[in-house]
């Protein structure tokens, strides 16, 4: 993976923004999960991504997913990809999702 930083400055990045509500065990749900991001890894454009449970005992079902692209384009060209279809039936069948796009407009980091 590259070892690029980040930078919000350049006006064409993107952030992905994936709630996902997991009907599956959540094993399996990371698992499906991982598999498909292995592919979005390898797609030109993808920077990063996060996916984090929920800390709450009533809603350890619950995900998000956020990851950084390059650009909205190179994101579309990756869902579209034929070789996305069977990895967005696969977590499809384990769960509900509502996903959205955002252009970063503050960064912070410590480091």
């Amino acid at each position: 993976m590259p070892t690029t930083k980040y930078d919000v400055s350049v006006p064409e990045a993107v952030t992905f923004v994936n709630t996902f509500t997991v009907s599956s065990p959540p094993e399996e749900f990371e698992r499906v999960f991982a598999e498909i991001s292995e592919f979005m890894a390898a797609q030109p454009g993808f920077i990063q991504y996060t996916l984090s449970r929920n800390v709450d005992e009533d809603k350890q079902n619950r995900y998000v997913n956020i990851a950084l692209w390059t650009d909205v384009e190179s994101w579309r060209r990756a869902v579209t990809h034929p070789g996305f279809q069977s990895h967005a039936r696969e977590i499809r069948a384990r769960c509900t999702n509502e996903a959205n796009m955002y252009v970063p407009r503050q960064a912070y980091s410590v480091q």
